[in-house]
């Protein structure tokens, strides 16, 4: 009698482990899917750009306007939570920066990979009307050049990228506000093929992260955003 139970027995064990290993698999699956690398979650993006209001998306000020101050102001606008979320793509920006400063090629990769993530986490929802439309045209240019900059195969290709990255950081900062602490628009004439680049440092001292190690102290700070 014995022997005639233990057959369907042993089945029906065998089809609970290969339940089990099923179900298993799809959760892996699924953590995998949801733990995408933040580029490959850009590329996938529905970027409707189009949307976004034509003052906004046509008619960009010039960085040096910003810098001069007098521009948009949305810092009353926007609410506490996202101002927390647009200081963790600072945080992000200055160690992506620092990255550049030391030349670091794999630390940039890295870098760029956590800014991505942070921007991903960004809620626009937050925000509304041209506040809503203006981040939104700063987020999609900062996905656009975060990116490359990490794609690019050179130093000076990510350097020259991180030149659009840090100009647009600049213009969100100084619309929003700059948030639990105090940052310095710097400037240094001879970065970018002498056309000239800006960044934003937590500190006053010049680390210079265009020009690496050839001339570390160059440039000037022209701006302060609190």
């Amino acid at each position: 009698m014995n022997k005639v139970l233990a057959k369907p027995t042993s089945i029906a064990v065998t089809a609970l482990v290969l339940v089990f290993l099923s179900a298993c698999e799809g959760k892996k699956k699924e953590v995998a899917e949801n733990e995408a690398d933040p580029m490959e979650a850009h590329g996938n993006m529905d970027m409707n750009y189009g949307t976004i209001d034509d003052s906004i998306r046509k008619n960009q000020i010039p960085i040096t306007e910003f810098v001069e101050g007098g521009t948009l102001d949305f810092s009353q606008e926007a609410p506490a939570a996202f101002k927390q979320q647009l200081n963790r793509v600072v945080d992000t920006y200055l160690a992506l920066k620092e990255s550049l400063v030391a030349a670091d090629e794999k630390e940039v990769e890295r870098a760029s990979t956590r800014m991505m993530a942070a921007l991903l986490e960004v809620n626009d929802g937050l925000l509304a009307g041209s506040a809503h439309d203006f981040w939104k045209e700063k987020k999609f240019f900062l996905m656009d050049h975060v990116e490359l900059c990490k794609e690019a195969k050179t130093m000076e290709g990510k350097r020259e990228n991180f030149a659009f990255v840090s100009e647009t950081k600049i213009k969100a900062v100084d619309v929003f506000g700059a948030g639990r602490q105090t940052l310095y628009v710097q400037y240094c004439p001879m970065a970018n093929g002498n056309k000239g680049a800006y960044w934003l440092s937590e500190a006053k001292e010049i680390r210079n992260p265009y020009m690496g190690q050839q001339m570390p102290a160059c440039g000037e700070t022209r701006d302060t955003l609190n």
